[in-house]
C-alpha cells in the first residue's frame, strides 16, 4: 500500500501521457489531480508509523549490492506529505490556469506534471544513493519539459536548454559523490552509510559530501549554478510554483538534510554548505531589489531562502532548515499562484509589475493571498515564516556574528523587494484599460488553503523540532529584532511605492549603475552566456574547421591521390584495342606454359 503513494503519480503519468487524446484534457487535468490527491492521503496514513519507527519496503533486487526500496522515517514521511499536498493543490490551480489552452493537446502538460512527481517522491523516499539519483534525473527531464511547454517560444526553448545544461554540470558532481561514495561504504544504502559514517577516513569522507553537494547547487541555482532558475519563469505558473515550492529546487536542501550524518562527520564540507548558502541568499535578495519581472522577483526570492537553508545547514541545525522548507513550500506557492492569478487576470500578455497597478479593488482574493504570502515571507508574526526564519536567524547569530548580520540583511532586502512588488501591482497606479476580474474558484480555493497554511503552520515548529530530534526554543531578541527589520523593509517599499515620498524613477537613474548591476546579477548571466558558453563554442568551430581542413580534408585528397595513381597504373591494361588484349592474353598464357614445364 505505501509503495502507491510514488507509483500512483506513475500511473497517472503513463495514463494521461498515452491516452490523453481520447480521454481529453479536461479529465487528464482531473486525474493527475485525483491522483496527487490519493498520494497526500496515502503519505497520511504512513505518517504515525514513520514517525514512530523507521522502516524500510524493499522493491526490488537491481544487482547483488543494489536493492530498491522505499525508507520512511520522519524527514522522508513529513516531506512526502508536503511535497504530495502543495503539488496537488497547484495541479488544481493549473485547471483554471491552463483552460483556455484546453483542446490544443494539454494534456502533455498534466503528465508531465504527474512525472514531475513521481520523479520528486522517488528522491525523497529513496532507500539508496542510485535511486535517489533516478529521481534527480527524473525531475530535471520533467522540468525540462514543463518549463519549455511553450516550446515555440525561443525564450522558454531557451530557458528550458539552459536548466537542463546547467543542472547536468552538478549532476556530474553528483554521480562522482556517488562513486565516491560506494568506494568508501561499499554500499549506496543510506542505512548501511549512516552505519559506516565514522569507520571512514574523513578528508575522503569530506571529498565526497562536497561532490555530493554540487549535485545541490545545480539543482538549487546557487552560485556558481544560478543563472538557469530565475529564467525557468518562462514555463506556466504553476510550473514556476512546482518548481520552486516544494520540488526541484527544494530537493537539493531536502538529499544534503537526508545525508545529513555524512556531512556531520566531514565539519568543514558544512562550512562551504554555509559559505555558499550565505553568499547566495545575499546575492539574489540584491538582484530581486531590481527587477521588474512579477515572477522573476519570486524565483529570486526563492534563491534567497534557499541560500538561507543551506546557511542553516551549515551552522548545523538541519531542523530548522528544512522546517523553513516546509513553511517557505506554502507561503512561496502562494506568492506564484498569486502572480500566476494577476497573470491570468491580464490574458497571459503583462509580467512586468509596472504594466499592473490599482488591482486591490478588482481582486481582493488575489490581493489578500499576496500580502499573506509576503507577511509571511517577511518573517512577520504570527505567520508561519516568522518562526522558521526566527530559528534560521537564531542559529546564524549562534554560530558567529557575520552569518546572524547577513541572515539579518537578507530578511530587510527580503521585505522590501516583495512589498515593493504587492504596492506597485495592488496599490500603484492603474495603466491598463479594462477591468480585471478575479480568478475562478480553482484557482482561488487553492490560494485560500496555503493562505491559511502560510498563517497557521509555523505553530508546528516545535512538534516538527521534536520529530527530527531536534528541539529549539525562541530567540526573543532575535525575535523581535527580526520582525522590526521586516517592518523596516516593509515600511521603505511602503514610503517609496504606495506614498511616493521618494521618486523611485529619479532614484533609480541616480543609481543606475548600481541597480543594472544588480539586475544582471552582477553579470555573471552575461559572463556565462557571452564569454564562457560564446567562447566554447567558438573554440568548437574553430577546432572543427582545422580538423576538416587539416585531416578529413587531407585524408579524402590523399585517398583521391592514391586512387588517382592506381586508375593511371591500370589504364595500360584498359585501353580499348583488342589486338592488344590478344598480345597479352598469348604473353600470360606463354608466361604459364614455360612455368609448367619448369616444374616439371
Amino acid at each position: 500500500m505505501e509503495a502507491l503513494i510514488i507509483f500512483l503519480p506513475f500511473i497517472s503519468f503513463l495514463a494521461v501521457g498515452l491516452l490523453g487524446r481520447w480521454l481529453g484534457d479536461k479529465l487528464s487535468a482531473i486525474i493527475t489531480s485525483v491522483t496527487g490527491v490519493l498520494s497526500f492521503l496515502l503519505s497520511l496514513s504512513v505518517l504515525p508509523h514513520a514517525l514512530h519507527q523507521p522502516f524500510v519496503i524493499k522493491l526490488y533486487d537491481f544487482l547483488p549490492f543494489v536493492s530498491f526500496g522505499l525508507y520512511f522515517d520522519a524527514l522522508s514521511s513529513l516531506t512526502t506529505a508536503l511535497v504530495t499536498f502543495v503539488a496537488t493543490l497547484i495541479f488544481i490551480y493549473s485547471i483554471g490556469y491552463m483552460h483556455n489552452l484546453f483542446g490544443q493537446w494539454t494534456f502533455k502538460f498534466y503528465s508531465y506534471l504527474s512525472l514531475f512527481l513521481f520523479a520528486m517522491l522517488v528522491i525523497v523516499l529513496s532507500d539508496n544513493l542510485l535511486g535517489i539519483f533516478f529521481g534527480w534525473e527524473g525531475v530535471g527531464l520533467a522540468s525540462y519539459l514543463l518549463i519549455g511547454y511553450f516550446h515555440t517560444q525561443k525564450k522558454a526553448s531557451n530557458a528550458s536548454l539552459e536548466a537542463f545544461v546547467m543542472n547536468r554540470v552538478g549532476d556530474w558532481l553528483f554521480i562522482f559523490g556517488i562513486i565516491s561514495a560506494f568506494y568508501l561504504f561499499g554500499s549506496i544504502s543510506l542505512t548501511d552509510i549512516f552505519g559506516k559514517v565514522s569507520q571512514v577516513n574523513a578528508s575522503l569522507l569530506g571529498f565526497s559530501a562536497l561532490l555530493l553537494f554540487g549535485g545541490a547547487v545545480g539543482k538549487s541555482g546557487q552560485i556558481p549554478l544560478h543563472t538557469w532558475l530565475p529564467n525557468a519563469m518562462a514555463g506556466p505558473t504553476p510550473v514556476s510554483a512546482l518548481l520552486h515550492a516544494a520540488t526541484m529546487v527544494a530537493a537539493g536542501v531536502y538529499m544534503v538534510a537526508r545525508l545529513y550524518p555524512v556531512f556531520e562527520h566531514a565539519p568543514q564540507s558544512l562550512k562551504v554548505i554555509a559559505l555558499v548558502g550565505g553568499i547566495t541568499s545575499l546575492f539574489a535578495a540584491l538582484a530581486a531589489t531590481s527587477h521588474t519581472d512579477m515572477k522573476k522577483i519570486i524565483a529570486f526570492s526563492t534563491m534567497s531562502q534557499l541560500g538561507l537553508m543551506y546557511l542553516a545547514l551549515g551552522v548545523g541545525d538541519k531542523a530548522g532548515a528544512m522546517f523553513h522548507l516546509t513553511t517557505h513550500a506554502f507561503f512561496k506557492a502562494l506568492l506564484f499562484l498569486s502572480a500566476g492569478s494577476v497573470i491570468s487576470a491580464f490574458h497571459h500578455e503583462v509580467y512586468d509589475i509596472y504594466q499592473a497597478g490599482g488591482l486591490k479593488k478588482y481582486m481582493p482574493i488575489t490581493y489578500t493571498s499576496f500580502i499573506v504570502g509576503a507577511l509571511a515571507l517577511s518573517g512577520i508574526f504570527p505567520l508561519s515564516g516568522f518562526f522558521s526564519k526566527d530559528r534560521i536567524i537564531g542559529s546564524a547569530y549562534e554560530s558567529g556574528t557575520i552569518w546572524g548580520i547577513l541572515a539579518s540583511v537578507v530578511s530587510l532586502l527580503t521585505a522590501y523587494y516583495i512589498f515593493r512588488e504587492a504596492f506597485v501591482m495592488f496599490h500603484g497606479e492603474k495603466r491598463y484599460e479594462h477591468e480585471p476580474q478575479e480568478s475562478p474558484g480553482v484557482m482561488t480555493y487553492p490560494m485560500i488553503v496555503l493562505s491559511l497554511m502560510a498563517i497557521g503552520s509555523g505553530l508546528a515548529e516545535g512538534w516538527y523540532g521534536k520529530a527530527l530530534g531536534s528541539e529549539k526554543g525562541l530567540h526573543l531578541d532575535v525575535a523581535i529584532s527580526s520582525v522590526l527589520i521586516g517592518i523596516a523593509g516593509i515600511a521603505i517599499a511602503y514610503l517609496v511605492y504606495a506614498k511616493g515620498i521618494i521618486d523611485h524613477t529619479k532614484a533609480y537613474k541616480a543609481l543606475k549603475p548600481i541597480a543594472d548591476t544588480f539586475r544582471e546579477q552582477f553579470y555573471t548571466e552575461k559572463l556565462y552566456h557571452k564569454i564562457i558558453a560564446f567562447g566554447y563554442l567558438s573554440l568548437s568551430r574553430g577546432v572543427y574547421i582545422i580538423m576538416e581542413w587539416r585531416f578529413i580534408d587531407g585524408a579524402v585528397n590523399k585517398t583521391y591521390q592514391m586512387a588517382q595513381f592506381i586508375g593511371n597504373s591500370l589504364r595500360i591494361f584498359q585501353n580499348g584495342k583488342i589486338n592488344y588484349y590478344n598480345f597479352v592474353i598469348y604473353v600470360g598464357f606463354t608466361i604459364i606454359l614455360l612455368l609448367i614445364i619448369s616444374w616439371r
